[in-house]
Formats: C-alpha cells, structure tokens, sequence
C-alpha cells in the first residue's frame, strides 16, 4: 500500500426509476454528482439535477434509453468540469458502455437528436480517456471473458467456466491487495471480446470460428451505427482488484496509456477502498448523495402542474388540468 494520500473524485447520477406519464407527456429527473476526498476526508461535493421530458407518441423504451443517455451525457460533462481540481477521477460504469445501451433504440426510432447526443457523449469520454486522470469502475460486471477465451484457445464449446462470470472466479482465486490485469491473460483485446464470445455461444453457435466471428461483429455495431471511432475500444484494457478477503474483486477500465505503476499507486494509497464494498470509497459516498426516492419524480410534476395551474386567470385552468391529468385515475403510479 503506497503512503501518499491522493485527491480522488467520484462521479455518478441517478434517475426515476419510473417515468411519470401524464396525458401526451413523459417525465422524468435525474441528478448527477461529484465527490471530492482526499483519504477519508470529504473535501466537496457537487449536485447538479436535470429534467427529462418527453412525448407519449415515442415508445418507452426510446424515451428510457434517452432518458439514460442523457443522464451519462451529464456525467461525463460533470467528470470534464473537475478534472482540474484533482488527481484522479472515477466514473460509473465502462466508458464505451452507454454505447451498447443506445443500441437497443430500433433504427427507425432513431433521430437527430439521440445521435447527436450519442456522439456528444462520446466526444467526452474521450477527452476523459485522453486526460490520464479517470478510470471507469463496473461495479456490475456481466463479464465472462475467462471462459470466452478458453472457448476460442481449445476450440471447443463445452467448457464449465463459460456459465461462470469471472468476478466469482477471481474473488474465490486472488488473495486480498493483488490486481489481475486482463492484458497479461489475453493479449490486447479487449476482454468484451471474449465476453462477447460467451454471448455468442448461448446463441447456439457451435462452430467456434463461427463464435469468433459473431462475436467481433457485435462489440463493434455500435461504433459503426453511431460512426464513431471504433478503435477507442482497443486504446482501453480492465483489471479486476482484490483489495481486501472479505470483499469480491473490483473491476476497473483504464485507457491503456496509464502506465501500471502510475495506476498501481492510486489503487494503492490510504484508504481508497472501503473494506464493506471493496469499491472505492468515493464512489460509495458519491451513490448515496446522488440517490432519488421512487416517489420524487410525481412530487415534482405535480408541483409543476400546481404552479402552472395557479399562473392561469381561470380561462384555460379546466382544459390545463386535463392535459396533466393521468390516464388511468385509479393507477396513478
């Protein structure tokens, strides 16, 4: 464990969990925010919160997956506004996963203004990536590139780990304050790639060159459908970190550029993970500054709808009031 005590900030956002749908209208809030700590003293904090407004005529899931979008958009915007102010930033989540997400939004469904935010989003994660000062934490990693890869070096699909994701096999196999970098395992290839191998092979793929082959399409779709620059996946690599026995392993995404050393040190300084979680402690406190009640998103419409309401002279109230009426009064949520 190295002794000196950097300036850590951790960003992350929350959202509805629900949309609140008044008739023609969806809407939803959501809050981003950054915490500042240097060890175990919380030095700032920012919150910023957004509003998510939509039309019924587009389906939910367009409006989810925008609603998300949006969301990260403010994320990255936040992480870029700091990076001044400290040594090391960490986000939520992998820094090309938004895009994965935005796939599921049908290409019919798909206008100027969700690509536009797309690429915006992007353009930011980038210049993260670019500063040397963030990685990206996954705390809920579906990865199973251990058994992708032992899939694609034996040639063969019945392999018992590909059911098995590789944050179990890890936290049962590394001893705590070890790091396992995905690099020394699989070479350069990202190791969604052999995750991604894993995906293809519950699709009923038997031949393993075929397995290969779906597999390298589908990490790339969404660089091609957004047409952004595809090689940014291969500029990032991941870890997993045992930081203590009583926790699972981390997974951390960096851009390959860091040096091991450089990131080595900022894992290892004083107080960097919390010993419940075995995440990093600036993330924890930044969740729990960010989190929003099931229930706020109503309160707040309903309070947009009140004030509308009470700026009326009475003319238009009765036909206002329809329109923030829910369609189904005996369900309101």
């Amino acid at each position: 464990m190295g002794e000196r005590s950097y300036l850590v900030s951790a960003v992350d956002g929350s959202r509805s969990p629900l949309l609140s749908e008044r008739l023609g209208v969806r809407y939803g809030v959501f809050s981003v925010g950054a915490v500042l700590v240097r060890g175990l003293d919380r030095l700032e904090e920012i919150l910023k919160a957004g509003v998510f407004k939509r039309r019924q005529a587009l389906s939910r899931d367009v409006s989810k997956h925008f609603f998300d979008l949006l969301m990260t958009n403010a994320e990255r915007t936040l992480a870029l506004e700091i990076l001044d102010k400290c040594d090391l930033v960490l986000i939520d989540g992998s820094f090309t996963g938004f895009l994965y997400h935005s796939l599921r939004i049908r290409a019919d469904e798909l206008g100027d203004m969700v690509k536009n935010l797309v690429v915006d989003t992007f353009q930011k994660t980038v210049k993260l990536m670019e500063s040397g000062k963030a990685i990206a934490v996954v705390k809920r990693s579906p990865s199973k590139a251990i058994g992708g890869y032992l899939v694609l070096r034996d040639g063969r699909t019945d392999i018992p780990y590909t059911l098995m994701l590789d944050k179990f096999i890890l936290s049962f196999l590394m001893p705590a304050q070890t790091i396992f970098y995905y690099d020394d395992f699989l070479g350069t290839a990202h190791p969604i790639s052999y995750y991604n191998a894993v995906a293809s092979l519950s699709q009923r793929h038997t031949s393993v060159r075929e397995i290969e082959r779906e597999a390298t399409k589908d990490i790339y779709a969404p660089f091609i459908r957004f047409d952004v620059a595809k090689e940014t996946l291969g500029k990032l690599s991941r870890i997993q970190v045992k930081f203590f026995d009583s926790t699972p392993v981390c997974e951390i995404e960096y851009p390959r550029e860091m040096t091991s050393e450089k990131l080595e040190e900022w894992l290892g300084q004083p107080y960097f993970a919390n010993a419940g979680t075995g995440l990093p402690v600036a993330l924890d406190l930044v969740d729990s500054l960010v989190n929003i009640p099931s229930k706020f998103t109503d309160e707040f419409v309903g309070e947009v709808e009140a004030r509308t309401l009470a700026r009326l002279n009475g003319s238009g109230a009765k036909a206002l009031k329809l329109f923030f009426s829910y369609l189904n009064p005996q369900k309101p949520i």
